[in-house]
This record gives C-alpha cells, sequence and structure tokens, in this order.
C-alpha cells in the first residue's frame, strides 16, 4: 500500500471520529444499562453529550482533505450541512424523548438514537455503494428495537412487526439495485461511477442501469414514505407513542433524500437530457411524486385521528420531495441553475424538520383530561386554554400547509419552482405538468391543517376540558426551538438555502481524476486507465 493511500484511510479515519463516538457512546450506553440501573434522564443526557461532542468535531473538520475518487468518504458542503442538521435535529428529537421509554428500557432505548443519528450521517458522507447500504442499514436495524422498546402493547408490537418485514423487503430491492448499479461500470466509487456516466455516455450496460435505477428507487421510496412502499406509515404511526412518530416523520426521510443525492442524482443527473436512461428515470420519478402528493393530501382529508392524519401528511410531503428529486434530474447540470431539483429537495427538508417535529412535540407535551391527544376533536379549545402552546402548534401547522411568510412556503415555492424550470431545459412540458398536480394537492392539502387551527380557536371543547402539559423544560424547548426555526427560515431564508446550493453542487461535482496514480491506488485498474484516456 502505498504512502497516498495510507494518508487517505488516515483522513476518512479523522472524518468519521463524530460518527465514531456517537457508535461508542451507544454500545456503552447498551452495554452499562445491563449492569446498573440508571435513571432514563441519565442515559439521555450522556446521549445529548455525546451528540454535543460529534457536533464539534463535526464544526472543526474543514481542513480534512478526502479524495473523491479514492476515498469511501467526502468531506463536502452536502456531509457537512447534512451532519449538522442531522445533529440539531438528534438533540431536539432526545428532548422530546426523554421521558418516553420506562428506566429499565432506556439504555437500550437511547443507544438506539444514537445508532441511527450515527447511520444517518454516514449516509450523507458515503461515497462507497457498501457503505452507503451499511448506514442506511443502521438507520433501521435500531429503528425496529425503538418501535419495540417504547410501549410493550399490542399496538405497538404490530407496528414494529409491520415496519420490520417491509424495512426486509425495501432493503432487498436496495440491495438488488445497488448491485446493478454496480455492474454498470465495475465500480463501487459514487463519484467514479457518476464521471464515467458523464465523460462516456456508452460505458454502461442502458439495461443495468435502468434495473438499478428503479430498483434503488423502489427501496428508498419505502424510507421517505413515498408510494408504491408508503402503506405502512399510517398503522406505524397510530401504533407507536407520538414521539416515535415523530422520529419516523423526519430521520428516515432526511436518509432517504440523501442517499437519493449520492446515489441516483448525483450519479445520474449529468446525462444529457435526450439520454434514454434519463428520461426513463424522470417518468418513473414523476409518477411517484405525483401519485404521492395525491394519495397523501387527498387520504388525508377523510382522518380524525390525529397521528393517522399526520402519516398521510408526511405521505404528502414526500411527495413535494419527490418533485424536487424529479427535477433534479433535469437542472441540477446546467452551471448557475438558480433553482436546481437537489437544491430545493435539501432546503425543504430542513425546512420539514422544524415544522414536523414542532408538530409532533407540542402534540406529545399536551394532556386533555389528564390523557394525551387523540382525535382532531381533543384539539378543541387549545388555542384559548394554552394560548402559547395553541399559538406554536398554530404557525408549524399553517407552515406545513404553505401559508407565506413561514417556512413551509418557501420549501414548496422552491420545489415548484424547480420543476417549472426544469421545462427550460426538457421542453416537454412534463415538469411543468407536475408542478400543476403539486400545487393543486397542496391547496387541497391545506384545508385539513386549517380546519386543525379552526377546531382550536373556534370550536368549544365539550365539557370544559383541563388542558395540561408535560414533559417539563427538555420538550418545550425542544418544540419551541422548532417553532423559531419555522419562523426564521421563512423571514431570513437565505443562509440555509446558499447552504443548499452548495450541497447541490457537491453531490453533483465531478473533480478531474488523479491521471499520475498507481493502478489501485486510488480506484480500480478500468477507471484509471478510462479516465486517463
Amino acid at each position: 500500500m502505498s504512502q497516498s493511500a495510507i494518508e487517505i484511510a488516515r483522513n476518512a479515519a479523522r472524518f468519521l471520529i463524530p460518527e465514531f463516538v456517537l457508535l461508542a457512546t451507544a454500545m456503552a450506553i447498551m452495554t452499562a444499562s445491563a449492569f446498573t440501573r440508571q435513571s432514563r434522564k441519565v442515559w439521555c443526557a450522556i446521549a445529548a453529550a455525546a451528540m454535543l461532542l460529534a457536533l464539534g468535531n463535526v464544526l472543526a473538520q474543514g481542513s480534512i482533505k478526502t479524495e473523491a475518487y479514492g476515498s469511501v468518504v467526502l468531506n463536502d458542503h452536502l456531509s457537512g450541512s447534512a451532519r449538522i442538521v442531522l445533529l440539531l435535529t438528534g438533540l431536539v428529537i432526545l428532548g422530546l424523548a426523554h421521558e418516553e421509554p420506562s428506566d429499565e428500557r432506556a439504555g437500550e432505548f437511547f443507544g438506539a438514537l444514537l445508532v441511527i443519528n450515527a447511520g444517518a450521517m454516514i449516509t450523507a458522507a458515503a461515497n462507497e455503494i457498501v457503505l452507503l447500504f451499511v448506514g442506511l442499514e443502521l438507520v433501521s436495524i435500531p429503528t425496529y428495537l425503538i418501535l419495540y422498546l417504547s410501549r410493550r402493547h399490542a399496538a405497538s408490537r404490530e407496528a414494529a412487526v409491520k415496519y420490520f418485514f417491509l424495512s426486509l423487503f425495501a432493503s432487498s430491492l436496495l440491495l438488488y439495485g445497488l448491485g446493478f448499479l454496480y455492474g454498470t461500470t465495475g465500480l463501487s466509487n459514487l463519484k467514479a461511477i457518476g464521471y464515467l456516466l458523464e465523460k462516456l455516455p456508452g460505458a454502461p450496460q442502458p439495461q443495468l442501469g435502468l434495473l438499478a435505477i428503479v430498483f434503488i428507487l423502489a427501496g428508498l421510496t419505502f424510507r421517505v414514505a413515498a408510494v408504491p412502499l408508503h402503506f405502512y406509515a399510517p398503522d406505524v404511526y397510530q401504533g407507536s407513542p407520538i414521539v416515535i412518530a415523530a422520529l419516523l416523520s423526519w430521520l428516515p426521510k432526511a436518509v432517504g433524500i440523501l442517499a437519493m443525492a449520492r446515489v441516483l442524482t448525483g450519479v445520474f443527473a449529468t446525462k444529457e437530457p435526450t439520454d434514454p436512461l434519463l428520461q426513463k428515470a424522470v417518468i418513473l420519478c414523476w409518477v411517484i411524486a405525483a401519485a404521492t402528493m395525491v394519495w397523501g393530501n387527498f387520504v388525508a382529508l377523510l382522518q380524525t385521528n390525529l397521528k393517522r392524519l399526520l402519516a398521510y401528511s408526511s405521505i404528502a410531503h414526500a411527495g413535494y420531495l419527490m418533485v424536487g428529486i424529479t427535477a433534479a434530474f433535469a437542472t441540477d447540470s446546467r452551471p448557475g441553475s438558480l433553482f436546481a431539483g437537489t437544491e430545493s429537495a435539501l432546503f425543504y427538508l430542513v425546512a420539514y424538520a422544524a415544522m414536523t417535529l414542532g408538530v409532533f412535540g407540542l402534540l406529545s407535551a399536551v394532556l386533555a383530561d389528564g390523557r394525551g391527544v387523540e382525535t382532531i376533536d381533543d384539539l378543541a379549545g387549545l388555542g384559548w386554554a394554552r394560548p402559547w402552546t395553541g399559538l406554536g402548534l398554530a404557525v408549524c401547522l399553517l407552515s406545513l400547509a404553505g401559508i407565506p411568510p413561514l417556512a413551509g412556503f418557501w420549501a414548496k415555492f422552491e420545489v415548484f419552482t424547480a420543476a417549472i424550470s426544469a421545462t427550460r431545459r426538457d421542453g416537454s412540458g412534463i415538469f411543468l405538468l407536475l408542478a400543476v398536480v403539486g400545487m393543486l394537492s397542496a391547496a387541497a392539502g391545506a384545508f385539513y391543517y386549517l380546519r386543525l387551527v379552526v377546531i382550536m380557536y373556534l370550536v368549544d371543547a365539550p365539557s370544559k376540558t383541563a388542558f395540561t402539559l408535560r414533559g417539563g423544560w427538555p420538550v418545550l424547548g425542544s418544540a419551541a426551538a422548532c417553532v423559531v426555526a419555522t419562523v426564521g427560515l421563512g423571514l431570513f431564508s437565505s443562509p440555509v438555502v446558499e447552504a443548499a446550493r452548495l450541497a447541490a453542487q457537491a453531490a453533483l461535482s465531478r473533480p478531474a481524476p488523479p491521471v499520475a496514480v498507481a493502478d489501485g491506488d486510488l480506484a480500480p485498474r478500468q477507471f484509471v486507465r478510462v479516465a486517463g484516456d
């Protein structure tokens, strides 16, 4: 092994220190909890300290250089911004969940949360097919554990079993697709695959490329809860504690979109718009996005259970995210593109994190006559009985509906504008039609969010319901941070938009390959030979 390869491995290990910190802390918590009995607050505090330590390390990693065609991870704007957002939202979820598990199961619960966060961060930085899959599984496997640990009753067991089997099926589809992606070029390095697809349009087998896109999308639609692998969400959300539903509404979506940015749009979007493979990818994503938006919004109109309503809302927002991914195949490769598809999807992720965690957090904090709120009618009179709680919940719901000037409005504006701008490159009108479908669906979806606000302020509780709050300052502080972020992103979105633009450019960048590298050091022999010609 040459010195350059050793340096690459050393830099990759240094870069992954935050993930190692989370994984080591998780193992320590899970092991110690088997031999010592501590309260859940102790384990939660240790998990929060590990996340803060990891966050500090991420912020100090600007000087680490990673090789695009040799390193298994990338230290670029996408990985940097995504890891910061994932750690911040991880701290919010810790605050919301600090009283969720019993003391007997708290060690395993908070250890699993750390592993999930580490897996999401690995996915954001992965530059190898195998490491990407490992990151995704580090999110999925602890999720099974959390679904079972939170509450041991029939509904939670049913939710855990449904999620377990469907997740295994989705992971199998994804792994099958990644195998086809490897078969197109004989490479596992994602940047190298993208380089060959861009420079040598005839290099991959078109049939293998299409199969790769189909199966990878099938595997990742489960994680974002998009059609056709969306049907688990309502039952799993309803059978889980509301804090776990909050986790499922955000983290799997973030991981799925980040994986798409790395392995789909980051690899295929540089091909010419007339390329048959790219056209088929656009049509497939178009169908998924349109069906997901329409189904999620219109079925949500029929729901009265709050968690089922929010599950269908989550499906609808997966559709909006898929609009950005669809547009990414047509807009990301244009230099200076103002509303690139990947950029809009990444900005939407940040806005959606603030909105949805705010809603779930505030709902988890409210007790109506000593019990948690379950139906939309349980919210009657909340706005007047608990003015600040009602105001925060109303802000997040209006943002989910896309009411200006909140974060949700600008998030929808970005993804729909990305689709419209893609029409100029494609010329077929298919992207414009997708934007129209999305806007009509969003208009219909605004009804059920506004209905909740109306119930809170304009409908009297049937028996003068006494609303109380639970969870203490960690829950209320985490929910308040989400409300502030929702308003702040709406009023001052420019820094986040710029960060999303830089992250999208990083996902698509194709640096010149090192032609002076010895065979086998930074890339397989085939890639070095082809790239050097």
